[in-house]
C-alpha cells in the first residue's frame, strides 16, 4: 500500500524545506521511501510514499487524501483556465497588429462603410458616385482601377480579420470548455484530465530544409500560443 505525500523540496545536504530557508546546496526531493512524485503546484510536489513513511509538517511535509490531492489538481487546472483565456486574447491583438497594421485608413473605411459598396456597385453597374470619381481624379486612374483596389483591399482585410476572430474563438471555446471534462472521480483520473489539458494535435506538414523530407506541425490543443502557427499552417 501507499500513502499521498505533499511535499516541498529540501536542500540537499541539511535536509530543511526551501519554503523555510534558501536550498544553498541545491533543492532535492527528500529522502522517503517508496516516494513516487507525480505532479507539482508552486512550490509543492505530489506523488506517494510507503505506509510507514511518517509525515512532517514542520518540514513542509504533508500527508493528505485523495480528495485534498484531487482538489489541488483541479485547482492547478483552473489557474490554466484563467490564464490561457486571458493569453488568447493577447495573441489575438498580437496577430492582428502584425497581419492588420499594415493597412491603411481608407482600408478600413472600405472595409466598414460606403467606399466597399460604391466599388462593388461600380463594377457591376458602371455607375460611379461621386467619392470614387473625385478620389480617382486626384489619384490620376480610372475609376475601374480604384474600384477595383478598394473591392481587393476590403475582402483581403476582411479575410484576414475573419481567420483571425475565428481561430481566437476555436481556442477560447475550447479553453472555457475544459472544466466540464475533468474526471475527478480519483486521483488517477484527475491527472488523466490535468495531462489532457497539454495535448497536441496536428495541424499540417512542412518540408525539412530543401529535402524532400517532411514533418508534422504539433500544437498545442488548448494552447493560446498556437493562434499564430494556426493562422500561418490552416
Amino acid at each position: 500500500m501507499a500513502k499521498n505525500i505533499k511535499y516541498a523540496k529540501v536542500d540537499s545536504v541539511t535536509g530543511v524545506s526551501e519554503i523555510i530557508a534558501t536550498a544553498t546546496n541545491g533543492a532535492i526531493h527528500p529522502t522517503l521511501s517508496g516516494l513516487e512524485s507525480s505532479f507539482d503546484w508552486g512550490q509543492f510536489q505530489y506523488g506517494t510514499v510507503d505506509d510507514s513513511v511518517t509525515a512532517d509538517a514542520s518540514n513542509f511535509i504533508f500527508e493528505i487524501s485523495d480528495a485534498e490531492w484531487i482538489s489541488d489538481i483541479t485547482g492547478k487546472i483552473q489557474e490554466f483556465v484563467r490564464d490561457w483565456d486571458g493569453e488568447a486574447y493577447k495573441e489575438e491583438r498580437e496577430l492582428r497588429e502584425t497581419e492588420l497594421g499594415n493597412y491603411a485608413d481608407s482600408v478600413y473605411a472600405s472595409a466598414s462603410g460606403y467606399k466597399y459598396d460604391a466599388a462593388v456597385a461600380f463594377i457591376s453597374s458602371g455607375t460611379s458616385n461621386a467619392g470614387l470619381t473625385t478620389e480617382a481624379l486626384y489619384r490620376d486612374c480610372t475609376v475601374g482601377t480604384l474600384a477595383a483596389k478598394i473591392k481587393t483591399n476590403h475582402e483581403a482585410y476582411i479575410e484576414k480579420e475573419a481567420k483571425i476572430a475565428g481561430l481566437r474563438g476555436l481556442i477560447t471555446d475550447r479553453i472555457n470548455g475544459i472544466m466540464a471534462g475533468i474526471d475527478t472521480s480519483t486521483v488517477t483520473k484527475a491527472l488523466e484530465s490535468y495531462v489532457g489539458i497539454h495535448t497536441e494535435e496536428k495541424i499540417g506538414i512542412t518540408t525539412v530544409g530543401i529535402s524532400t523530407e517532411y514533418e508534422d506541425i504539433n500544437v498545442g490543443y488548448y494552447a493560446p500560443g498556437s493562434i499564430r502557427t494556426r493562422y500561418q499552417y490552416l
